[in-house]
């Protein structure tokens, strides 16, 4: 089956988003929150104008927030949630420049990325629907990004807060007498330059990683390595797995990267997003829907149901575990080459 996710179409709406509003961009209780999910609605019209939508309001902190929920299919009983969040940082509190972090995050690959994806993945399985086996959910998630990092997030905020209010009000967009969740599938900071996915360990790793082994056979070893970088990352999938759902982030090294150090600063714009990364998540996870939801589809399953989770150490333990064992290793040498020559020195007395 061609792939036909477009990296150049998702590259246009992340500089949609960017422009909706220059002042604040989609900080929760601003205009340009409301502007971009009212964006959303528009560009699912543009695909049909009678795609249905759900709207999921909730406020932190007497502020007004909205998760967008678009669905796909309803009447297939089984479902798959494709899921990013849109809110941008309300302060750059990771910014090198001091004088800089309390301005506003542009949010152009924390957030815009995955959303950007989301909706190009719309427009190619709407266009396939009648040949898809499940019922897709394209979920847009406001409040994830305002919680505490260094220096300060919105005051009383948490992370999270939008993926954990839908969770708490799931059973009102879904019928669990009749209907089921298959899997959930996180796009988060996935179109920066020098892309390369981490092994996220609240993730189901049975999924994750069928997912990477897409990713590889389509070509982007890089993108998606045999030996990533091992980390816990609360993001908005969790939720979801403590639900129940298998469910996936797709997300990068952000806390110490020199290949994309833009994380909660002003520099994450446009000019590090790039239409290359953006299309390898885009077509990994078309290949993926593919594999498992294509009717007369006959390629291995994978790893289907996704049950299975085992966990790993985070990568920075692991190597300061390396650490301490490679200094107690140098104590007992050290003990035993003293011991060695006082031993050596007590013969030679004799």
């Amino acid at each position: 089956m061609p792939l036909q996710f477009d990296g150049s179409n998702a590259y246009s709406y992340v500089e949609d988003q960017l422009n909706i509003n220059l002042t604040h961009f989609r900080i929760p209780g601003y205009q340009g929150r409301e502007d971009c999910a009212e964006y959303f609605i528009e560009k699912f019209r543009e695909i049909n104008l009678n795609f249905s939508y759900m709207l999921h309001n909730f406020t932190v902190q007497s502020v007004e927030c909205q998760n967008v929920l678009f669905k796909l299919n309803e009447h297939n009983n089984n479902i798959v949630i494709l899921g990013a969040h849109y809110d941008s940082r309300a302060r750059a509190t990771k910014d090198p420049d001091e004088l800089k972090r309390d301005e506003p995050v542009p949010g152009a690959n924390d957030g815009a990325s995955g959303c950007a994806v989301l909706i190009d993945l719309a427009r190619v399985f709407y266009s396939l629907k009648e040949n898809l086996t499940c019922q897709l959910w394209f979920l847009f998630f406001d409040a994830e990004d305002q919680g505490y990092d260094y220096s300060s997030g919105i005051s009383g905020w948490d992370w999270c807060e939008g993926s954990d209010k839908f969770v708490e009000d799931i059973e009102s967009f879904y019928n669990s007498s009749l209907e089921s969740f298959e899997a959930m599938i996180l796009l988060d900071m996935v179109g920066g330059v020098n892309l390369k996915f981490i092994n996220e360990q609240y993730s189901t790793s049975s999924l994750l990683e069928e997912i990477f082994e897409v990713g590889r056979q389509l070509g982007y070893t890089s993108e998606f390595p045999n030996n990533p970088e091992v980390r816990s990352i609360r993001d908005d999938h969790v939720a979801f797995v403590n639900y129940g759902i298998p469910s996936a982030d797709l997300i990068i090294n952000f806390w110490n990267n020199p290949a994309w150090p833009y994380h909660h600063t002003i520099n994450d714009d446009i000019t590090a997003i790039s239409a290359s990364s953006l299309e390898v998540t885009g077509k990994t996870i078309e290949q993926f829907i593919y594999n498992h939801y294509f009717s007369n589809n006959n390629t291995d399953l994978g790893n289907y149901p996704w049950t299975n989770d085992n966990n790993l150490l985070d990568t920075d333990i692991v190597t300061l575990l390396m650490i301490l064992g490679a200094i107690f290793v140098g104590i007992i040498i050290f003990f035993f080459i003293r011991r060695s020559r006082a031993n050596k020195g007590q013969l030679s007395g004799d």
